[in-house]
């Protein structure tokens, strides 16, 4: 048996290279807007509750999932898909869809974040990636369920009725 097939080993890693992507232009909107906003990259201690620093990680936040969501309808997901997902109605579903199941990922990356920090002191950043670490598995399934559809276990029987199917088309 294939272990894609069976647990989508191949789907989770293009899944995670797609969340690093995405992750990747959020930081980058929000380097550029930072130095846009201080003229300078370092945030004055005092801005961290500024309603245009504020502004910018929303924007930076919605615009990386996005990318994140195109590129995971491009590699991870496209040949996974039916005919009745087609169409930008469906696409947009699916978009919002998506965001939702990542507002709900940088919840728990944020909480374990605050978590840590206050349990063992840990910094925000080792804190963050503990916290993303953790929330990946929650985003995946909860992605390939809700958003497209996409069951991680097949069981035995799909796959015996399956290749029966193959066996009466040869």
């Amino acid at each position: 048996m294939d272990l894609d097939k069976r647990y989508g080993i191949f789907r989770a890693a293009k899944f995670g290279i797609a969340g690093a992507v995405g992750f990747v232009v959020l930081e980058l909107i929000l380097l550029v807007g930072v130095y846009f906003l201080f003229h300078n990259f370092n945030v004055p201690a005092d801005s961290y509750s500024s309603i245009p620093l504020i502004e910018l990680s929303v924007i930076a936040s919605v615009i990386g999932v996005a990318a994140n969501f195109f590129i995971n309808e491009a590699i991870t997901v496209r040949n996974l898909q039916g005919k009745e997902t087609r169409g930008i109605r469906n696409l947009s579903v699916r978009l919002l869809k998506f965001e939702a199941v990542y507002a709900l990922g940088n919840g728990i990356t944020v909480g374990v974040e605050l978590g840590l920090l206050k349990v063992v002191g840990l910094s925000p950043v080792l804190g963050g990636i503990i916290g993303a670490i953790i929330a990946f598995p929650v985003s995946y399934v909860i992605s390939m369920r809700y958003v497209w559809r996409i069951n991680q276990v097949r069981s035995d029987t799909t796959e015996k009725t399956e290749s029966q199917k193959v066996q009466k088309t040869s």
